[in-house]
């Protein structure tokens, strides 16, 4: 496919921010919802700055997905009993990538699957995007190109994370780093945040990690 179909201007819909902000309200009245966010890691700081809702019929925490130029387009839920997914209808997730309008004028940037892992990156002190799944669509690969000079992946542990890195390794040479999660942890959600810290501080010396792999 060539490089020019994905150049072309990406045509968002703004979603309904009134339901973004009244899921928002939800999550600061339910307890149960705010310490499931806690137990996964998410801190109260940032239950506010990404805007973390909760949806009482659905019994899903749910996390804004924005365009690169900062246009809601929706959320993804997931369950806070089980580990059920569901996205807003029409969500363009294979069209942009989680928390892009913070961090695109970064030169550096980690990537992961999940907006929680990309979160707890974030909440590191490291800026984060995620891809909202394993699979990564060309036009998600082209906004890494745009926008970044250097990408740190940190893939899950398993065969769809394999793919991924060759995925994103081929598409960008040279670019790409893969980070290597722990083979004990399916991938960074179940480090705790001395681990993770560790984890991702080591590519600060990009030249002395390189050379200890």
């Amino acid at each position: 496919v060539s490089q020019s179909r994905y150049d072309k201007s990406i045509d968002f819909v703004e979603f309904d921010s009134n339901l973004i902000s009244n899921l928002h309200n939800n999550l600061r009245e339910s307890k149960e919802a705010r310490d499931y966010l806690l137990g996964r890691g998410i801190t109260t700081d940032s239950m506010q700055k990404y805007t973390i809702g909760y949806s009482l019929k659905r019994l899903m925490v749910t996390v804004p997905i924005y365009s690169p130029d900062g246009l809601c387009v929706g959320f993804v839920g997931r369950s806070i009993q089980g580990k059920d997914f569901s996205n807003s209808p029409g969500l363009p997730r294979s069209k942009t990538l989680f928390n892009i309008q913070r961090v695109k004028f970064s030169s550096q940037v980690f990537v992961v699957e999940s907006t929680f892992d990309a979160i707890r990156i974030e909440q590191a002190g490291r800026p984060a995007v995620a891809t909202l799944g394993s699979n990564v669509s060309g036009n998600q690969i082209a906004l890494l190109k745009k926008y970044f000079t250097s990408i740190i992946l940190l893939p899950d542990n398993d065969e769809a994370g394999k793919s991924q890195a060759r995925k994103l390794t081929e598409a960008m040479p040279g670019i790409v780093t893969v980070g290597n999660v722990p083979q004990e942890y399916k991938d960074i959600s179940d480090m705790n945040d001395n681990e993770l810290q560790n984890l991702i501080y080591q590519f600060d010396n990009m030249v002395e990690y390189l050379i200890n792999i």
